[in-house]
């Protein structure tokens, strides 16, 4: 005869795992509400020991007839729903449907599934995964900015290592592209400043890989897109971003095919500068930005280039007094090149005081070739005495193809051009003098020397170079 049996009491072991698997239960609930990315985290990670347990007790109190039984078949249940849909649901199921449409290059949708993940669960530790690989779909999907948004992003959060020479590649192509793409929409600062960013990766390169065929690829390309930087730097008028590029191409890559062309750009930036800063009546800054072309001359590109109307449309309207005190200034500093250049500029455009300036002008003559390779000038022999005159008479002859000019620093201050194929003959007033007898053929030596000069005598000066 069957016999009915009445069930067990909850014993304090189930009675535990009841209390532990509410509270387990709670912490779901909680990050449910506060942090969504976190819930769908650690939901599977809950529920799989749940069900595990769960199924062992239904098992242990259904066999004893508790009523604890049906709790933990409560748990079992709801522990397995929470499983399926951790599979189908929340960051991981996004992950994976975004992986699964960037390996069919649907890139668009990929992007999107990423993004759901960075804008709805940012918690999750799936998120750092959504970051790195959105940069590579944004990448693919050629939205070229906000592919490098996103590598910057990660590099900095440490997702991606900033020492991957692969990820420098796709950041320098980003860069060029977009730079490209800015180019095309007359967006010449946008573009400027991506052809920039570029050249810096491209010389993180050439540094820290460099025995890499990508460093020896560098070493062509930073050249070409910092002239390109420079050219569109030049379009907006940015002009010290632009001369910042051209003076790296000059000091770094003179061996690149950019060279010439940079001096080119390069003069021509600093005479723009220098208009702009003359016409805001900035005379002293303008002339100053002016004179940097003449230290291209160290470059082997010589300041000759500047044109008459160039120079004229700089200072014709400048005041003589303030270019020759910018001219002693240089002088004083030891800039001999910049005050004669001045010097010149001041007595083209106002003859009228070329014997006040004449001094200045000579000075800075004889300190320049006196400071590099010059032919020693040797002493004339006199020609004749001649009677009446408490001067002495220099016979100047140029049996040359080029123009001469002669200056002279004693008793008083000379400067003396002769033709070429001519001869010209002065008066000075007697005494020791420094000389210089320069031409307008770069290739020739200066000569240089001191010459004393007798009163009553005349003196024969042949040059034949």
């Amino acid at each position: 005869m069957y016999t009915y049996r009445r069930r067990a009491r909850i014993d304090a072991g189930s009675i535990f795992f009841i209390v532990i698997f509410l509270m387990a239960s709670a912490v779901i609930g909680y990050f449910a509400f506060t942090d969504k990315g976190k819930f769908w985290d650690i939901l599977p990670f809950i529920c799989i020991p749940v069900i595990i347990i769960s199924l062992i007790l239904v098992i242990v109190n259904f066999a004893r007839r508790t009523k604890a039984g049906t709790f933990f078949v409560l748990f079992f249940l709801l522990s397995v729903v929470g499983l399926i849909m951790s599979s189908f649901f929340g960051p991981l199921a996004l992950i994976n449907d975004a992986e699964k449409s960037f390996d069919n290059k649907n890139y668009e949708d990929s992007i999107n599934y990423y993004k759901t993940v960075l804008d709805n669960y940012p918690g999750s530790r799936h998120a750092n995964t959504a970051l790195k690989n959105i940069s590579f779909a944004y990448f693919s999907n050629k939205n070229y900015m906000e592919a490098i948004n996103s590598f910057n992003k990660a590099i900095e959060l440490e997702i991606i290592s900033n020492n991957d020479l692969e990820i420098k590649k796709v950041l320098e192509e980003c860069y060029i592209r977009s730079a490209e793409r800015y180019y095309k929409n007359n967006k010449y600062a946008s573009s400027a400043e991506n052809y920039f960013e570029a050249v810096i990766i491209l010389e993180d390169i050439k540094n820290n890989f460099p025995d890499t065929n990508e460093a020896f690829i560098a070493e062509y390309k930073i050249p070409e897109y910092l002239y390109r930087a420079a050219s569109d730097f030049n379009k907006v008028k940015n002009w010290d971003r632009s001369i910042e590029c051209l003076e790296k191409i000059i000091r770094e890559y003179n061996d690149s095919d950019y060279f010439s062309n940079a001096c080119h750009l390069l003069l021509d930036t600093y005479i723009k500068k220098s208009r702009e800063l003359i016409l805001d009546n900035n005379y002293q800054k303008g002339v100053e930005e002016f004179l940097k072309v003449l230290d291209l001359d160290t470059t082997g590109y010589i300041h000759n280039n500047i044109s008459d109307y160039q120079k004229q449309m700089i200072f014709s309207n400048i005041p003589p007094d303030i270019l020759k005190k910018i001219a002693k200034d240089n002088y004083n500093s030891g800039s001999y090149k910049k005050s004669l250049f001045l010097c010149e500029i001041i007595t083209g455009y106002n003859t009228e005081i070329e014997e006040d300036i004449a001094p200045l002008l000579v000075d800075s003559k004889l300190k320049l070739i006196s400071s590099s390779d010059y032919k020693l000038l040797e002493q004339p022999a006199p020609l004749r005495r001649f009677w009446g005159s408490k001067k002495s008479i220099l016979v100047i002859e140029n049996n040359t193809e080029f123009d001469l000019a002669m200056y002279l620093k004693g008793p008083e201050y000379k400067m003396i051009k002769i033709e070429k194929n001519s001869s010209q003959e002065i008066e000075i007033t007697p005494g020791t003098y420094k000389t210089a007898m320069d031409s307008n053929n770069t290739d020739i030596l200066p000569y240089y020397g001191e010459i004393a000069y007798e009163e009553g005598q005349k003196y024969l000066v042949e040059y034949s170079i």
